[in-house]
Formats: structure tokens, sequence, C-alpha cells
């Protein structure tokens, strides 16, 4: 991997921006016109401390995320998680995009239910989304909203409240939006064979039920097939196994609480029905080489 590099986020966008405005240092908005090499583009790769979501306006935008390449489009959005790895690179002809980038103290004070958010990693799934015309300009209000809300200069802290429950309602929104697809392609019964419908239906079932059933056998029940084709199909289908992409779900909902809940070890393991904060412990240095007390200080 790269040599990861720190950067202050906040101020590479205003260096860049034609419009920019921050919450002291909570979040920022930024409106950047035609993104060049001499902004954020083209730097070395650097470790990305908080939350950042992208819209593109106009154009395109072309960003590498944990080493893999995204060609955002108009009307798409990225969301970039805390503790990816970024890149910037320059794009030809004009582009037209609006970024929101939160610190990891913002998003400690953001009230989700993260059970409610763990969203799987789908097949063809990309950090970068093409959004439709009504959800683009629904999650653009959002972004408007939180610029003006960090222009405002009354009250810091209720300027704080706000954002939070701001951004609270929007995660909310893309949600529901990626219920929707997820509802259009599992009804789209003559687009996709009956291995890729099993596969679909087993991981809407694993979003609703990892934190409490980890074993492939229980979804298998569930589609009355057998949890060796289960296991086949999935496989087959994705390049993963029932058992690791119910892992994933785990591990991502894990690192969600651990990092962002206030919850503490043992609260966490009951949380994922472990039957006590030793085997979750073990279950996640096993998957992630580190304890939970070591993630979460991390």
């Amino acid at each position: 991997m790269a040599e990861e590099y720190k950067m202050d986020i906040f101020a590479a966008l205003k260096s860049v921006s034609a419009d920019f405005s921050s919450l002291g240092r909570y979040y920022a908005y930024a409106h950047i016109n035609n993104l060049s090499i001499n902004g954020p583009a083209g730097m070395a790769p650097y470790k990305n401390d908080g939350m950042i979501m992208a819209l593109v306006k106009k154009g395109a935008i072309d960003i590498e995320i944990n080493m893999q390449r995204h060609v955002m489009a108009k009307d798409s959005m990225v969301v970039i998680p805390h503790g990816a790895i970024i890149r910037f690179h320059c794009t030809e002809g004009e582009s037209d995009i609006v970024v929101l980038a939160f610190s990891t103290d913002f998003l400690h004070l953001i009230n989700i239910n993260f059970t409610a958010i763990s969203i799987p990693t789908f097949v063809d799934h990309s950090p970068a989304q093409q959004l439709e015309p009504h959800e683009y300009d629904l999650i653009m209000r959002y972004f408007d909203i939180l610029g003006i809300n960090a222009n405002a200069k009354v009250n810091e802290q209720v300027e704080v409240n706000i954002a939070t429950s701001i951004v609270a309602a929007m995660v909310y929104q893309m949600v529901s939006f990626y219920y929707k697809h997820i509802g259009e392609v599992s009804s789209s019964k003559g687009q996709r064979s009956c291995r890729n419908a099993y596969v679909h239906d087993f991981m809407k079932l694993a979003h609703v039920h990892f934190s409490r059933e980890r074993s492939v056998g229980f979804y298998a029940d569930k589609l009355c097939i057998s949890p060796k084709y289960l296991s086949l199909l999935v496989k087959e289908v994705t390049g993963k196994s029932a058992a690791r992409w119910i892992d994933e779900l785990v591990l991502m909902e894990a690192k969600n609480l651990l990092r962002f809940s206030g919850k503490n070890v043992q609260q966490v393991a009951y949380a994922l029905n472990f039957s006590n904060q030793s085997s979750f412990g073990k279950y996640f240095k096993h998957m992630t080489g580190q304890s939970p007390t070591e993630y979460q200080k991390s």
C-alpha cells in the first residue's frame, strides 16, 4: 500500500472551493468548480480522518478509495468512511461538486441507530452510487441546509445540534433509497436468475438478522434450501462465502458500535448476541488481528 499521508481536509477544501463554510472543526461545506491537480487531486494518498460525502452536480470526478478507482458521473454520490485511504486524480473537462467533510468529534455526536444503517456490501456495490434525479435533488437539499447552517455563526452549540439532526435524517434518507433499490432488484424476476434471487434474498435476510444469527443454517432454513447449497450459490455469485458475508456484517456493526456508539466492549458483545465479552473478544481478534479494546482506542 502507498504511504499514508495526513491532510487537513478542511484547509484542502477551502483552498480549491468557490464557496466554503465550516462550523468550527465539526464539519465543512465546500462547492468546488473544476477540481484540478493543484488541489487535493494528484496528491499522494492520504487517510481520511472523519467522513466525507460528495455530490457531483456536473461533469465527473476520478477518485481512488482503498486502492479501488471510481469515476463519479453527474448526479452521483460518494460516501468515504473514517479510515479510508483516498487519492484524487485529475479529470478532463469541467466539473462541479459539493462536498461535506465531518470530523470524528462531530460523528461521535450523531445519534444514529447503527443496526438500522448497517448496509451490507451487495454484489456490484460501489462507494460511488448513481442517484435517481429526485434522490439527487433531495440529498442536495440536505447539503444546502448544512451549508447554510455552517454560515449561521449565531450559537455554535445550537448549530451543532441542528447539524447532527440533519445528518442523521440524511443518512436515514439514504438508507431508504438503498432499500428501495434493493426491492426493485428483488422484484425484477425476469432480469435475474433463480441463483441470483437466492443470493439477494440471503443478503436481505442477513441484514435483518445478522446481529442475532451468525449460522448459515438459519438463513438456509428461511430460504428452504440446504446450508451447503446456499453456501455454494453465494460463493459462485459473489466470490465470498455466506459465512464470510455474515462475518463482514457483524464486524462492520461491531466497529461502528465500538468507535461511535459510546458502548463499552461488554455492551457491544451483548448487542451482537455473543454469550459473553470473552467470546466476542476472541471472535473480533481472530477476524481483525486486534482486540475490541485495541480497536476502540486506535
